[in-house]
């Protein structure tokens, strides 16, 4: 797996470290590309970093950066016209393991926080983190495994031969389930114990801008509510529909499900979540049932 990073805006970081928030998108470069980068003031340009209403400043005393492995299952889209090689990643949930590094102007780093996976989720090292607040988990992203003719939160880990299986609330019935810090309960099982593994990606248009589904729920009036994410790259048109600009090129806004049209439901399957691993196609259309 490739290392990559990317730049941390200050209320992210905040995120992380407060509430668990366990989702990345936006711009992202290989991390060995930026080793050099060991100052703000030098990450500031080799992250890209003086867009449009930028909350990075290269004078700044320090800036965070996040460090996670790449995955067949993240979708990087390649952006041309920058002095290093840059993706651009669409909204998704952190692969296990990754790191959030705070950068300061003398070049020292201290790592603040890892994330251990789905159940665990962040794990402080240097920073203090509020443990009894949590966002719910989503099924609009990251891997979901079917375990027990119910579909559960999960991590694919050991290379595809294991999976870490999370649960919001303690089982009824089965058991090998413990709890986290984070307020959820985990479970380790072999990939064979587990009949299917995919991530849901959700695709539609909202007023022409192409986005995806990120997280979904009923309003207090049972109105069925997506929170959606921008993969048009149209800047014009997301600023024109009013969508929160979270950073450089990630734009997002909470709308009823009833807004949004050509809505298609992809279960992406990297191979190495296969059970027979010399399947041909990694994705296919389906519907998606839910537990």
């Amino acid at each position: 797996m490739v290392m990559m990073q990317k730049a941390v805006t200050p209320g992210l970081s905040h995120a992380y470290l407060t509430v668990g928030y366990d989702r990345v998108s936006g711009f992202a470069v290989r991390a060995a590309d930026v080793e050099f980068a060991g100052t703000p003031a030098l990450l500031y340009g080799a992250h890209a970093l003086s867009f449009e209403g930028t909350p990075f400043d290269p004078d700044a005393e320090w800036v965070d950066v996040l460090r996670f492995e790449s995955s067949p299952r993240l979708q990087f889209e390649p952006v041309r016209e920058h002095l290093l090689p840059l993706w651009w990643l669409r909204h998704t949930r952190l692969t296990p393991g990754a790191e959030l590094v705070r950068v300061f102007r003398d070049r020292s780093r201290v790592t603040l926080a890892r994330y251990g996976d789905v159940a665990t989720g962040w794990i402080p090292t240097t920073m203090p983190t509020n443990l009894r607040r949590r966002l719910p988990l989503s099924r609009c992203v990251g891997p979901v495994a079917q375990y027990h003719d119910a579909y559960v939160e999960a991590d694919v880990v050991d290379g595809g031969r294991h999976l870490v299986l999370a649960l919001a609330n303690p089982p009824l019935s089965d058991t090998g389930f413990t709890p986290t810090p984070a307020g959820r309960w985990r479970k380790v099982v072999a990939r064979e114990e587990v009949d299917e593994v995919f991530e849901l990606v959700i695709t539609a248009r909202w007023a022409g801008l192409a986005v995806r589904v990120v997280d979904q729920w009923e309003d207090p009036h049972g109105v069925v509510t997506f929170k959606i994410s921008s993969i048009g790259h149209d800047e014009e048109l997301s600023r024109a529909l009013g969508m929160d600009h979270i950073e450089a090129g990630v734009f997002e806004a909470t709308v009823p499900a009833a807004d949004l049209t050509d809505l298609t439901t992809t279960q992406l399957i990297p191979e190495e979540w296969r059970r027979d691993t010399h399947a041909a196609t990694v994705s296919h259309q389906a519907r998606y049932a839910s537990a």
